[in-house]
């Protein structure tokens, strides 16, 4: 009786050891830079919570990078911004350095973390976006027309109900949510990144145009490329779009 007692002991110790050694084969370490150009009505807290996203964000991009070539966890197209953003959300991250720049009349927060992230976090995160997607289709008509949004600093949460309005072909309503967005959050270029491509889809380039300069002008280098490269959008001329 002792035997098999010992002999289940050292089994449950073995199994507890290769799921550890599994968990640290699965996880990765990343560290990431994030920042948030602060305006005249942004406060330290928000510019804190969204710079802190940004950087879990550029941290998970590259973590699902290699977990997907690893075939870990899927490729999640076409929900992937959802997706990433809510892993983003709910990851842990230690503050190495953060510190508020002001250069002329611009003051910028910026951050950098150390995230350990594991591929359990991507499945914990599809749950959590079909939960989600599950609520707003009891939205009310007048719900989903309005859009409303809490007063809750989230970023991941927002920015990933954005994503999931645009995956689901809301295109006008997206739009409003999205404005909503960028008076919690005015100066995030994510959300004119996403603007201008709703603007695209609803061939409007004059404005998918604007969005784009928005999104530069806060430091977002695609938005700034694609302005460079594009030269002509629904027989829109975007001419040579420098920015200032």
């Amino acid at each position: 009786m002792r035997i098999i007692i010992i002999t289940a002991l050292l089994f449950l110790i073995l199994v507890d050891g290769v799921a550890s050694a599994a968990k640290e084969v699965n996880t990765i370490e990343i560290e990431a830079e994030g920042s948030y150009q602060m305006g005249a009505v942004s406060s330290i807290d928000l510019a804190k919570k969204v710079a802190i996203f940004n950087a879990k964000r550029h941290a998970v991009d590259l973590a699902g990078r290699y977990f997907s070539h690893k075939s870990l966890i899927k490729t999640y197209e076409p929900n992937k911004d959802e997706i990433y953003s809510l892993v983003a959300r709910d990851i842990q991250a230690d503050i190495l350095e953060e510190k508020c720049e002001t250069l002329k009349k611009t003051s910028t927060y910026r951050l950098r973390i150390r995230a350990k992230i594991m591929a359990s976090d991507f499945v914990k995160a599809e749950i959590e976006d079909a939960k989600q997607e599950k609520q707003e289709s009891n939205e009310s008509y007048r719900e989903e027309m309005e859009q409303p949004i809490s007063a809750e600093i989230d970023p991941g949460k927002d920015i990933a109900k954005a994503y999931r309005l645009l995956r689901e072909k809301k295109w006008r309503i997206a739009m409003i949510y999205l404005n909503h967005m960028a008076k919690k959050y005015p100066n995030w270029d994510s959300i004119y990144m996403a603007k201008a491509i709703t603007h695209y889809i609803l061939n409007e380039p004059i404005f998918m145009e604007t969005a784009l300069n928005a999104a530069c002008r806060l430091g977002n280098n695609t938005a700034c490329n694609d302005l460079k490269n594009l030269k002509k959008v629904h027989e829109y001329d975007f001419g040579i779009s420098i920015i200032d």
